[in-house]
């Protein structure tokens, strides 16, 4: 609910867009409705420590900007054996997620749900975009990658056993 001021300062004070004669500004208030008009469900898992907090932050801006999307949301935390197969079903069947952090257990020979999600929908690689939002100040200026991460190689793929006390090996 605090965020609507701060994203009405941010929208009057942005420059204006680029071709629009001076006078357009991006608005924030809406996002129309693709296709037909329906609303999208996802699949919400808010998880462990803030991840409620941020999922529930997105759930506010995305009712704010009445964006066509409905939650179906899952009680789902790390300390569970397993992802309950109702929300893979979930997930495979809205091909969206949003997902706050779950935690991962120390030890144990446990597998992490999150590990547990890549393997399961295959999930090979992580893209984050990144780039500057016109009318806020920032250390950097024109920013615009992407980062692609590799998610289930590596220190990623759970192939981790201790040869012996206090020397842990992980395979590559």
């Amino acid at each position: 609910r605090r965020s609507a001021p701060l994203l009405r300062r941010l929208v009057s004070s942005a420059p204006p867009l680029p071709g629009h004669g001076g006078g357009a500004r991006r608005t924030v208030t809406y996002m129309p409705r693709p296709g037909d008009g329906t609303p999208r469900p996802v699949t919400l898992i808010p998880g462990d420590g803030i991840g409620p907090l941020v999922t529930g932050a997105v759930e506010q801006v995305m009712e704010a900007m009445h964006a066509p999307v409905y939650f179906e949301s899952y009680d789902v935390h790390g300390d569970m054996p397993a992802v309950p197969p109702a929300v893979i079903e979930s997930i495979r069947r809205n091909k969206v997620c949003l997902k706050g952090g779950l935690a991962t257990p120390v030890g144990g020979g446990v597998s992490s749900l999150n590990m547990q999600l890549r393997k399961e929908l295959d999930l090979f690689a992580s893209l984050v975009n990144c780039a500057n939002v016109p009318g806020l100040p920032t250390r950097h200026q024109n920013v615009d990658i992407v980062v692609i991460r590799e998610n289930t190689e590596g220190e990623y793929s759970g192939l981790e056993h201790e040869v012996v006390p206090g020397v842990v090996e992980s395979l590559k």
